[in-house]
């Protein structure tokens, strides 16, 4: 009888532990993906695939992302990367930046709405019918999508003492005149 009942036990814990993982997936299924969910995510994959394209490989991979920050309202695209020392300059940096947005922006229509078009097109879902309702929110994401690339000293590097940190900012459709170009030791 003891064992009879150590078995249900068992089995009955078994399929509760079954139940909770299926709760668990369901309430994941029903949780609601907005359309800015949807955005950053897309901004992570092509952040990551532009900086592998077009980024040579240095000292080590690029780290990438983005991320939001809700104090200023805006979204950050970033890549870090371990640069050697002399090639470490505000020119190259500001190179890198206008090369890893030529990739971002290499399947938009070219011109001048470039970006805001990819833009656009990373916050709306795939087979999705916008028509008018969303015809400026390219051109609005401008204003608050932000690139940084930053180059560090490598690991190897940074025990040798100061060492500069470049690091070169601005919208995606920014000229070279136009970036923010930070040099720090």
């Amino acid at each position: 009888m003891l064992r009879i009942l150590m078995v249900s036990c068992i089995l009955l814990s078994a399929g509760h532990a079954g139940a909770q993982e299926q709760d668990v997936l369901k309430r994941l299924m029903n949780e609601p993906v907005t359309l800015f969910d949807w955005g950053i995510a897309q901004l992570d994959k092509d952040i990551k695939r532009a900086a592998q394209r077009t980024i040579p490989k240095y000292v080590g991979d690029p780290v990438t992302g983005s991320f939001y920050d809700w104090r200023s309202n805006r979204v950050t695209l970033f890549v870090s990367v371990p640069v050697p020392k002399e090639s470490r300059t505000p020119a190259a940096c500001a190179m890198t930046f206008q090369d890893v947005v030529g990739d971002l922006t290499r399947n938009t229509p070219k011109g001048p709405s470039a970006a805001g078009w990819y833009l656009l097109n990373a916050f709306k879902p795939k087979a999705h019918f916008w028509t008018d309702r969303f015809e400026d929110v390219g051109a609005k994401l401008l204003d608050v999508v932000t690139l940084e690339i930053t180059f560090i000293p490598a690991t190897y590097e940074a025990f040798e003492g100061k060492q500069q940190r470049v690091r070169c900012m601005g919208r995606l459709d920014a000229s070279y005149e136009e970036l923010t170009v930070e040099v720090t030791s």
